[in-house]
């Protein structure tokens, strides 16, 4: 597999300028308190487990940087419509490979290793378990046409364009349905065009999600960035990789300047499982740390009331008992 289809696997971040003009999970169903769906600021993200949240680096680049992330950073529980009132979970670090190099999509230039880790401070709730899909998953869930599925923070509707920061955000999640294609698939499809250079990934081995607003299937955009694919089989959701759109960058219908839907592209090779090591290393560490430390604090006494008739005795001690004859009040 050709490490330059890293550089086609990227994603759209919803903007902080008012002048936002594009949509996301376009024809989706909203998705308000899934499992696994999280804010990332106007971007969006994926709960993996208690402490790992999956996102994408240009969410991190553009929203703050890692160091603003690492020192005033929060993530909510996950399926929310608004953040206010809801509880906050502090960030403690967040790992984008050495390797990324920002998109710039009004010219055309696509981000390489475009991938971002969330490691939080404390557990988040956990109502459904995931994985990352191994390779043989991949080749099945293309074979059967598995429903594959994301869930994004994205706009969709063209009326949130020019409402406020505060409203554009306090949103709910939308749920994209569509299928898994096949590297030969992928490349097949790319065949019908041509004004597509389709020989960029021709033989590369990377997967492809179509979204296609002419058949009025789910398609992303602005603010889904983050977001990851995924199938679900047996209460487990198998994730096959975050957010992208393959070679094309186009958002609102119809489909427009290369005049084909979209693809997103899921590269088995991409450097995600080695961002989870690394995150699930030091999720480990902490844990340990956090164990040996409750471990060695002196634990503390407690003062409990005895009595007996009208006499009265308190007890202060780590496991108090009433003597002889006492009660406990």
């Amino acid at each position: 597999m050709k490490k330059v289809i890293s550089g086609l696997i990227f994603s759209l971040l919803l903007t902080l300028l008012p002048s936002v003009s594009s949509y996301a999970v376009l024809f989706g169903q909203n998705a308000t308190a899934d499992p696994n769906a999280v804010k990332v600021r106007g971007g969006s993200g994926f709960l993996y487990s208690e402490r790992i949240i999956l996102t994408v680096a240009h969410v991190i680049d553009t929203s703050g940087g890692v160091a603003e992330w690492e020192r005033d950073g929060v993530i909510y529980n996950p399926g929310i419509v608004t953040i206010a009132g809801q509880r906050t979970y502090k960030v403690k670090k967040v790992l984008i490979p050495s390797s990324y190099s920002k998109p710039d999509f009004e010219k055309g230039i696509q981000g390489v290793d475009d991938l971002a880790v969330i490691i939080l401070n404390e557990d988040m709730p956990v109502a459904k378990k995931a994985l990352i899909a191994t390779e043989e998953q991949l080749i099945r869930f293309a074979a059967e046409k598995s429903k594959v599925e994301l869930v994004g923070y994205g706009m969709t509707d063209g009326s949130q364009r020019n409402a406020e920061w505060e409203e554009r955000i306090n949103r709910a999640p939308n749920k994209l349905t569509s299928t898994l294609l096949s590297p030969k698939l992928v490349v097949e499809s790319y065949k019908q065009y041509p004004n597509v250079d389709w020989r960029k990934i021709e033989n590369s081995g990377v997967y492809g999600v179509v979204q296609d607003t002419k058949l009025k299937q789910g398609h992303i955009c602005d603010g889904d960035s983050g977001a990851a694919f995924f199938v679900e089989e047996d209460n487990i959701r198998y994730v096959l990789g975050t957010t992208g759109l393959g070679i094309t960058n186009d958002c609102s219908p119809p489909e427009g300047g290369y005049g084909l839907p979209s693809i997103s592209l899921i590269d088995p090779a991409s450097k995600l499982r080695d961002l989870l090591s690394a995150a699930e290393k030091i999720v480990e560490e902490d844990k340990k740390a956090e164990f040996l430390k409750a471990k060695a604090a002196p634990s503390k006494k407690v003062t409990m009331t005895c009595i007996k008739g009208k006499l009265t005795k308190k007890i202060t001690a780590l496991i108090p008992k009433c003597p002889a004859g006492y009660k406990k009040k």
